[in-house]
């Protein structure tokens, strides 16, 4: 019966071991008796209980090893994620400002071709003025010739509508281009100022901050203060009349030949002198911009010299205006004040241009654009204009607020972020603006203006200042 209740205990372990025929007895110390089987099987079973204990030790073992490797990577997927995301939030607010640096260009040229079309237009009056002089004085000398009076006074009359067109169309262009509070120019000028104002730490945070959340909700970034305030020296609004003039040159510079140069000819009559020579008509003409930078004008006139022999020498004198016009928009003067293209070879016309001047008073003179600041760039040549970003990732309770905050469009203020001891992932990057020519484009060295739309973004390293101002962010 004893062994009968073993054998279900024994099968099992004896199924792993060599059978045998007999087993001795052992007598234990109480004097009971067993078979070496049974103290076998007692012995294995404690050693099988001892293993399970280690084997239990070594798989906690690895479980936290493979939990701390899953949590390092983790959190390295983590710092390159929001490494990333710093990257495109000081990469996108490097390209707004060059954006808006080029915008100021496109801009400053409209407004070189707005002004370049004032003076075209006061030309066309003076012009216009001109020829319906030139044509009646025609038609009046006609008279004496009835087989052209017709013509010369039809062409008169063609003159004359002609001139009042080109004076309703002036009055109508240069207030529109022109005008001090609702001129296109002034218009221009204002988005400018607009533009740049975004372009400072606060526009631009928005702007990282809409990148971060676009990468991860709980994602925040700004851009950090610039303590040497490079930016807001790296572009001014030309106020002097200095920076003025400049402009003006370039405008004066981009004019056509027939607005921008002189409008003069000889022609020469059938009528002797006793000089020996024909006698000639003088064509003059020019547009101006006045030196105080507030005025165009314009003139032209021809008139019929006279030559005669005096004392031996040949002298030569404005003898008969025949034709004369002159027109000015911005500050009224009712007489002319340039002195070139040797326009003063007519006087007497001159004199009569300037009593019948017709002039369009709303204009503001040369516009006030943005220029780089050149006298306090480092580079004058080739500038450029760094900016940090840093990148945060948020706890719950900060994101929850920041997307509350950008939902309503407004900005958390930095210190929100400065006094949270809790730990959190950080990263910086920095940006930097500067110009270069495009790819394709012709090979020549071009220096920096803003005048050309040639500024692009890059990111660059974080600079020490930087670096030192991300550290009283981050502490």
């Amino acid at each position: 019966m004893h062994r009968a209740m073993l054998l279900p205990i024994a099968l099992p372990i004896s199924a792993f071991r060599p059978k045998c025929s007999a087993r001795p007895t052992v007598r234990g110390a109480g004097g009971s008796r067993g078979s070496a089987g049974e103290s076998g099987v007692k012995g294995r079973r404690r050693q099988a209980g001892q293993s399970l204990f280690v084997a239990l030790g070594l798989l906690l073992a690895g479980g936290a090893v493979l939990f701390a490797m899953f949590s390092a990577g983790q959190v390295a997927a983590s710092k390159q994620r929001l490494t990333d995301t710093a990257d495109a939030a000081a990469y996108s607010a490097g390209l707004w400002r060059a954006r808006v640096l080029n915008y100021h260009a496109y801009s400053n040229r409209a407004i070189i071709a707005n002004e370049v079309a004032i003076a075209q237009a006061v030309t066309l009056v003076s012009w216009a003025r001109y020829f319906e002089t030139l044509t009646r004085n025609a038609a009046q000398f006609a008279t004496y010739l009835p087989a052209a009076e017709a013509v010369f006074a039809g062409v008169a009359q063609a003159a004359a509508l002609a001139s009042q067109a080109a004076q309703v169309a002036a009055e109508i262009e240069v207030p529109a281009r022109g005008a001090e509070a609702l001129g296109y120019k002034e218009i221009l000028q204002t988005s400018q100022e607009i533009l740049q104002l975004s372009t400072q730490s606060f526009g631009l945070s928005m702007v990282t901050a809409e990148v971060a959340r676009a990468n991860d909700p709980g994602y925040f970034a700004w851009v950090l203060p610039d303590p040497s305030q490079s930016w807001q020296t790296f572009t001014s609004r030309g106020e002097s009349e200095v920076e003025r003039q400049r402009l003006a040159d370039l405008v004066v510079a981009s004019l056509d030949g027939f607005t921008g140069g002189a409008r003069s000819d000889e022609i020469l009559t059938p009528i002797p002198s006793l000089c020996f020579r024909l006698m000639r008509m003088r064509k003059r003409g020019g547009t101006a911009l006045t030196p105080d930078l507030q005025r165009w004008e314009a003139v032209d006139t021809l008139s019929f010299h006279l030559q005669t022999l005096s004392f031996f020498k040949c002298r030569e004198r404005e003898s008969i205006p025949l034709g004369w016009g002159a027109a000015e928009v911005g500050t009224e003067m009712r007489s002319i004040v340039q002195t070139g293209n040797d326009v003063w070879t007519n006087p007497r016309a001159n004199g009569l241009a300037s009593g019948a001047m017709t002039g369009v008073a709303s204009y503001a003179g040369i516009a006030r654009v943005r220029e780089l600041n050149y006298e306090q760039l480092a580079n004058a040549a080739f500038p450029t204009s760094g900016l940090a970003v840093v990148a945060r990732q948020a706890g719950a309770d900060v994101a929850t607020a920041a997307n509350r905050a950008l939902a309503s469009s407004r900005m958390l203020p930095l210190d929100h972020f400065a006094g949270d001891t809790n730990p959190h992932l950080w990263a910086l990057s920095a940006a930097e603006v500067y110009f270069s020519r495009p790819p394709g484009a012709p090979a020549r060295t071009e220096y920096a203006s803003l005048f050309n739309p040639y500024w692009q973004v890059r990111l660059v390293a974080p600079t020490v200042a930087q670096r030192g101002v991300a550290q009283a962010y981050v502490h």
